[in-house]
């Protein structure tokens, strides 16, 4: 018997970034003029949401601006860690090999962000 074990390859770390500079959610949600609930949703998500290239760069920026004590910028990269599924690199050059796991993203549902705040993004 083969048991799958489904793990979160990416998470997202927004609640842990708000924290660390002291960015309070309503100042946040005034920033990028969006709902308090929209906020709630984007710091609740375990896994990042679905945000277009426009959308992550006025969320960092609001960041940056509302930040305390920043010690440095705040980027995507400190929004998400990344752990590699395991089986699926292989230095030897063969992905996916030495495991029975099947690896394929379709296991994996995104987190989508709801679209009231994906509109107010969009508008920020």
């Amino acid at each position: 018997m083969v048991i799958f074990v489904m793990q979160t390859l990416i998470r997202w770390k927004l609640k842990e970034v708000m924290a660390r500079y002291d960015i309070k959610a309503g100042d946040l949600a005034n920033e990028l003029n969006i709902s308090a609930n929209s906020v709630t949703n984007l710091r609740k998500a375990k896994t990042m949401p679905r945000l277009d290239g426009n959308s992550l760069n006025n969320l960092c920026n609001a960041l940056n601006r509302l930040a305390h004590n920043l010690d440095k910028q705040i980027t995507p990269f400190d929004l998400i860690s990344y752990t590699p599924d395991s089986g699926t690199f292989d230095p030897s050059g063969n992905p996916g090999s030495g495991s029975n796991e099947d690896t394929s993203l379709s296991k994996h549902k995104p987190q989508s962000i709801d679209p009231d705040t994906q509109a107010c993004f969009s508008a920020a």
